[in-house]
């Protein structure tokens, strides 16, 4: 990788950055460097030095800078810029930092960007506002973009229409190529993309898709329906934002047609867009497989107390669960006051399950989420569960019965140890894929059947297993 530099060179500022290709482990060290020549070169005025900087720097950097700068500083560096990099920049912005740009900029430097942003940008810079701000910037914008904001706005969150965009060329299926091509260059600039371009008819419904090669290569006064493939994928304005997103990964789409109940196409859902929606819905899962409800912010902005409260409702769940092992414990305690040795082997037994568990919960909720497990798997699933649960609990059975006699327990307690881990493993393994299926069918997030509650739930199973094999093979 040939990586180039440019120089500069003023009286008080001598300067040297790759303007190129970074390692991503040296991002953060580039905006780190690039910030502090910035904050010196606007302090000493040097204003014209640090245009000549940005005008070298790639938006996302830019943003990265801004967002590393104190509010004031980070809007007198975003004002530098020209308004193509202002709107680029602003759309890789965090929605906090935004707001602290219509803070701090006057109207005539910040409106002419969120006019020009991405009309879904747009929508979502207006929901993460206060209520009176919103009715504030609203009243701003001109009379089509106003609309825009309002239609958009009104899907609910986590739809397709929440997260599509407006700006998308719709050709009329009776032009004909050469108005096609002539109507393309007139809006193209305005839109989001033209690699794929929509077919319609007089009541703007989706008739089919045509691609920008196929009207440059057909007839000039050939008509579009003639060429379009009528063979479009498309899907509804209220869908699943986590559905659209398995669609566009699974036909490798740039973008997908959003369409309303009549079939009229109201807009597009990029592959950008659907990327963010992708990191939200797995970050959330993950969120939620680690017993936490999810945070809206990442977790160095979230505030202390918040975090308290997203942790503590799952980890007082998962304290009552516990209390179930305690409760059969004390069911069994003639037993261990009897075999004191059955004790050393309890966590031995219940992290087995546990662990087992919760290998099977990730597999059947990742499953799931790609759409490669389905409920009417379920029997299937349960079967060869039970087939690897009885494969991983033989083996952990053995290794279970080695270490009892190392620790010099009895032939007797030792077979209670190997049979039991061969069961709890078993066991736990069916649990672990069971739950995610269960809660699918009843209509919850399937993410939410956490390894801990699991492995919870498996703990109070494999104690009484335990116990029950311990009384059966000592005839007590």
């Amino acid at each position: 990788i040939q990586i180039r530099f440019v120089e500069f060179s003023l009286k008080h500022f001598p300067f040297s950055f790759e303007r190129s290709l970074f390692p991503m482990n040296n991002r953060d060290e580039f905006t780190i460097l690039i910030s502090a020549d910035l904050k010196i070169a606007l302090e000493k005025g040097e204003d014209e030095f640090a245009r000549e900087i940005l005008s070298h720097l790639h938006p996302a950097d830019i943003a990265d800078i801004v967002e590393s700068l104190e509010p004031k500083m980070g809007a007198k560096v975003f004002s530098l810029l020209d308004q193509e990099k202002r709107v680029d920049t602003f759309e890789y912005l965090d929605d906090e930092v935004q707001e602290h740009l219509l803070e701090y900029l006057p109207a005539q430097v910040i409106l002419p960007v969120i006019e020009e942003m991405s009309s879904d940008d747009r929508v979502d810079l207006f929901k993460s506002l206060p209520e009176e701000e919103q009715d504030s910037l609203l009243e701003s914008l001109p009379k089509e973009e106003q609309e825009d904001v309002k239609k958009l706005a009104s899907y609910p969150e986590e739809t397709a229409g929440a997260v599509m965009t407006t700006e998308y060329v719709a050709i009329p299926a009776h032009f004909q190529v050469q108005e096609a091509l002539e109507f393309i260059r007139k809006v193209a600039s305005q839109k989001e993309t033209i690699y794929y371009l929509y077919v319609v008819d007089e009541n703007h419904r989706l008739q089919g898709h045509v691609s920008l090669r196929d009207l440059v290569l057909a007839h000039p006064e050939e008509q579009v329906s003639k060429i379009m493939n009528p063979n479009v994928i498309a899907v509804n304005v209220m869908d699943d934002q986590e559905e659209v997103a398995r669609i566009i990964q699974k036909y490798d789409f740039l973008a997908i047609p959003v369409v309303d109940d009549d079939y009229k196409m109201v807009g597009i859902v990029t592959h950008d867009d659907i990327m963010d929606v992708m990191v939200s819905e797995n970050t959330e899962d993950v969120h939620k497989m680690g017993a936490v409800s999810p945070l809206e912010d990442n977790y160095m902005e979230t505030p202390f107390w918040t975090i308290v409260q997203k942790r503590v409702f799952w980890l007082a769940i998962l304290f009552i669960g516990e209390m179930f092992t305690s409760t059969a414990l004390h069911h069994f305690e003639a037993v261990l006051d009897k075999y004191i040795m059955l004790v050393f082997f309890i966590p031995l037994i219940i992290s087995a399950g546990g662990n087992a568990g919760s290998q099977s919960s990730t597999l059947v909720v990742r499953g799931m989420a790609l759409g490669t497990i389905t409920l009417r798997d379920w029997l299937h699933i349960i079967s060869r569960e039970l087939s690897l649960g009885l494969s991983m609990g033989f083996l952990l059975g053995i290794l279970g019965l080695g270490r009892a006699f190392l620790l010099g327990s009895s032939f007797p307690i030792a077979i209670i140890v190997m049979l039991t881990v061969l069961l709890v493993v078993m066991v736990g393994a069916c649990i672990g894929a069971l739950i995610p299926m269960v809660l699918k069918r009843v209509g919850l997030d399937p993410a939410i059947s956490s390894a801990p509650f699991v492995a919870s739930f498996v703990d109070v199973i494999g104690i009484v297993l335990y116990f029950l094999v311990a009384k059966t093979v000592l005839g007590i």
